[in-house]
């Protein structure tokens, strides 16, 4: 399987599946693993099968060490507030399916780091990530912005439906959207800059959680991600890709 498949993977996926029994409790350890289809860049319309990883600690009631896919936070507060910070790793941009695209210079692979915070009341969540690159490969800022609503249908069956949209930096923008001579290799595609900072993307998602016992639960996703603005507009997606990103995966969780 493609390095790139995985990473992107790692990075889109991990962040969308999670165990909703794990989030309730205290002192526990929960593990996590499963497979998944995804675009193959952001903007790609080529899918491939990737797999999922999941791992957490709670402690303190509500207090956590989490790693999901390429992100990992630490909340120090409780769940009706989380806080903390937080790591994540980006992908590079290498080897996809698209010749165009792959005949472009390779986007290297980062490390963004910031902070989060998550507001709880009964069964809705909101959702403030922010993060920045702090690796000098000059891919800028994120600024993450989601809502969701649990649903509890049975002791043993959670659907989750959320919402979101992410704010990308200029420098973000022009690191995964732009066509120019210093990046276009022997690409054909017609020169593009995606312009300053704006909002990249709105998107919806449904997690569903089934509890087989306090141990083992099964997590399945569908999660959609609309490219809006000037990435939407970028040759990379409008001429060789999809606007329409989707993603459906399914994980195994076991929790001790």
């Amino acid at each position: 399987m493609k390095k790139s498949i995985s990473i992107l993977a790692i990075t889109l996926i991990g962040g969308f599946l999670t165990c909703q029994s794990a989030l309730a409790a205290v002192d526990q350890f929960s593990l996590g693993l499963g497979a998944a289809m995804v675009p193959d860049y952001e903007g790609s319309e080529d899918y491939e099968a990737a797999p999922l990883l999941f791992a957490r600690y709670s402690y303190d009631e509500g207090s956590y060490v989490q790693l999901k896919g390429s992100e990992l936070r630490w909340n120090f507060l409780n769940r009706e507030i989380e806080f903390g910070p937080l790591l994540q790793y980006r992908m590079e941009r290498d080897d996809v399916d698209n010749n165009q695209v792959d005949d472009m210079d390779k986007v290297d692979s980062a490390v963004a780091g910031g902070l989060f915070i998550v507001g709880r009341v009964e069964q809705w969540s909101a959702t403030l990530k922010f993060a920045t690159d702090i690796s000098d490969e000059d891919t800028g800022y994120t600024v993450y912005l989601g809502g969701d609503y649990l649903a509890k249908f049975s002791e043993q069956l959670n659907i989750k439906f959320g919402v979101s949209t992410t704010y990308a930096s200029s420098d973000y923008m022009g690191s995964y959207f732009d066509v120019n001579s210093s990046n276009r290799g022997s690409s054909t595609l017609p020169n593009y800059n995606a312009g300053g900072g704006e909002f990249k993307d709105v998107g919806a998602r449904m997690i569903t959680t089934y509890s087989f016992n306090s141990n083992w639960s099964v997590v399945g996703n569908i999660n959609y991600k609309r490219l809006v603005g000037d990435a939407a507009d970028s040759p990379l997606v409008d001429d060789v890709g999809s606007k329409n990103q989707y993603i459906l995966g399914a994980m195994c969780v076991y929790t001790f």
